[in-house]
C-alpha cells in the first residue's frame, strides 16, 4: 500500500502531472511496441516492404528516399518510445513523434487514405499535444 502512495505523492504534484505521467508511458509503450514489431520483420524487411508498396506515394518517391525511411523508422519508433519510457529526453522524443506522425499523415493523405488519417493519425497528433502541455505544465509547478 506504501508503494501505492508513493507513487500517487510522485505523479499527482498538480493537476498536470498525472496526466504528463500516463501519456507519456502510454506513448513511450505504443512507440516501443510498434518499433519492435517493425523490427521482428527483420532490420531491412520493413525498408523492402516499403519499398515494394503499390501505393501512389511508393511509386512516386525514389525508392532509396522511402528505403533509408524504411531504416530510420523503427529505430526512431523504438528510440523515442524508450526515451520516454526511461524519462531521458522526453521533450526529444515527443518532437519525434510529432514527425514521424505528421509522415504519417502527409503519406497517408497522398495516397487518399483519408480514413486512417482521421481514425488513428490526427487524434494520435491532438492526444500528443494534450502530453506536451501537461508536461510542460506540470514542469512548471515543481518546487
Amino acid at each position: 500500500m506504501n508503494m501505492i502512495q508513493d507513487c500517487m505523492k510522485k505523479w499527482y504534484k498538480n493537476e498536470y502531472t498525472f496526466g504528463a505521467e500516463v501519456l507519456r508511458i502510454a506513448f513511450g509503450i505504443m512507440f516501443l511496441l510498434v518499433g519492435i514489431k517493425k523490427f521482428r520483420m527483420g532490420f531491412t524487411g520493413f525498408a523492402d516492404a516499403l519499398v515494394a508498396g503499390d501505393g501512389q506515394l511508393a511509386q512516386e518517391v525514389p525508392n532509396i528516399a522511402l528505403y533509408v525511411y524504411g531504416l530510420a523508422l523503427p529505430v526512431l519508433e523504438f528510440g523515442a518510445g524508450l526515451a520516454l519510457l526511461l524519462k531521458k529526453y522526453v521533450k526529444e522524443a515527443y518532437f519525434t513523434i510529432a514527425i514521424l506522425y505528421l509522415t504519417f499523415i502527409f503519406g497517408m493523405q497522398y495516397d487518399g487514405n483519408t480514413a486512417k488519417v482521421g481514425t488513428e493519425y490526427l487524434p494520435g497528433l491532438l492526444t500528443l499535444s494534450v502530453a506536451v502541455f501537461f508536461t510542460a505544465k506540470a514542469g512548471k509547478g515543481k518546487k
